[in-house]
């Protein structure tokens, strides 16, 4: 005996068949909403102040992120993934600050063709330089009137008499991303002395980010004490570990 299905009248079977069609046409039910976390971060090493703009980029746009300045903290709250990115990049900024070695080579440039250039006693990189710079300032002769390597922590202001007649000085900003460091507040002062008395005349005043490993040549402008253009050659490196010198 065969069974018969159920008979629907005309109206029931269009009223299915109309729902069947929304169901497939229907979008398909919005996912859960990602999760919200909160957390906070205690800075040991840097100022919670400078981490925002690393922190910042790696947010949502419904981040949000709260600075106490007093306490050295960042109060985050994002998405779980955006956080942890945050804490990642929170981990590699929060490091104790590093030794840094600046060599400065202060030159004169010359027009003079009765002066006499003094490279002998530069390094081979100095002359590179020099000749580098000769090509573009055509007929102009350069002497190095001196070089020192002036050592410091990042976040200190050092200062160093360099030519015997120059006073130069600058910020070592941290480094955000280990290959460059930024001299900030950087400052070239010839120095006078007449009876018994120094005075200070500021040549340059200027902020320049060097990357580490690689010569930066900044042009100082014109010196009348000095009869020429000076050009200062800065080479930062990393310094060595030893007492109070951290390297990550």
């Amino acid at each position: 005996m065969t069974a018969r299905r159920p008979h629907l009248p005309r109206a029931a079977a269009a009223v299915v068949a109309a729902a069947a069609l929304l169901a497939l046409l229907a979008p398909p039910a919005a996912g859960a909403p990602p999760v919200v976390v909160v957390r906070v971060f205690a800075l040991k090493y840097r100022s919670a102040d400078e981490a925002l703009t690393v922190v910042r980029p790696l947010l949502s746009d419904a981040g949000s992120v709260m600075l106490d300045p007093h306490a050295n903290e960042l109060t985050l709250r994002d998405t779980a993934a955006a956080v942890e990115r945050a804490a990642q990049a929170i981990a590699v900024y929060d490091v104790p600050m590093r030794g840094v070695d600046v060599a400065v080579t202060l030159l004169k440039a010359s027009s003079d063709p009765k002066a006499a250039p003094s490279m002998t006693d530069a390094s081979a990189e100095i002359r590179a330089i020099g000749e580098h710079l000769k090509k573009i300032f055509k007929g102009t002769d350069f002497t190095r009137l001196d070089s020192v390597v002036v050592r410091g922590i990042e976040g200190q202001r050092v200062a160093y008499a360099i030519g015997g007649t120059y006073h130069l000085q600058f910020v070592l900003d941290p480094s955000r991303d280990g290959r460059h460091l930024q001299l900030r507040d950087l400052s070239l002062e010839r120095v006078r002395r007449e009876g018994g008395k120094e005075t200070r005349g500021e040549i340059l005043h200027t902020s320049i980010n060097v990357g580490t490993g690689q010569p930066y040549v900044l042009g100082v402008g014109k010196d009348e004490a000095a009869r020429g253009a000076l050009f200062l050659v800065f080479y930062a490196e990393w310094a060595r570990p030893g007492p109070g010198i951290f390297l990550n």
